[in-house]
């Protein structure tokens, strides 16, 4: 009886973590597309409405998610405090505090500040905004695809090893 219990276990735990890794997958992908969906906003609001650019931060966090939201708020908050700061390392800062919770890669959150700071420079950034838009683009297609073939051998080779243990330690 305990050792059918233990080999539930065995597999349970095994299944368990090919659900974790998938669900890291869809967060990922999530967030990249909550990324690209903010800098819309953001090109949108300065073309359109020209405000201000920590106005244009608080009115694009409405309604993202915690993650995205905060950083936003947090960017915001310290621009009006100190007007002179960079709003480069302001991003990475804020980026930086919520390491944890980002599931972006390094080149995915170089894009990210790159683009948040071309979106902040003075003057008509426009081509160098499309350039990392298409990026962005890039690597929403490539974690699209990785997350199609990832999902599958995730779950497939967690209940495999699984089973593996329950036979090796039969």
């Amino acid at each position: 009886m305990l050792k059918i219990l233990g080999m539930v276990f065995i597999v349970a735990g095994s299944a368990g973590m090919g659900a974790y890794y998938s669900d890291r997958l869809k967060r990922r992908l999530a967030q990249l597309v909550e990324s690209r969906e903010i800098f819309a906003q953001l090109e949108a609001g300065r073309e359109y409405l020209r405000l201000p650019y920590a106005q244009l931060l608080r009115k694009t966090a409405r309604g993202k998610s915690e993650l995205f939201g905060g950083a936003l708020c947090e960017v915001a908050d310290e621009m009006e405090k100190n007007r002179e700061n960079d709003a480069g390392a302001l991003w990475a800062a804020s980026l930086s505090k919520r390491e944890r919770q980002l599931l972006l890669s390094e080149e995915e959150q170089e894009l990210f500040l790159a683009l948040a700071n071309s979106l902040m420079s003075e003057g008509n950034p426009a081509k160098a905004v499309k350039l990392y838009e298409a990026q962005l683009e890039g690597c929403i297609r490539r974690t699209m695809e990785e997350k199609k073939e990832k999902q599958k051998l995730y779950g497939t080779a967690s209940v495999l090893c699984g089973l593996f243990l329950v036979i090796l330690l039969l």
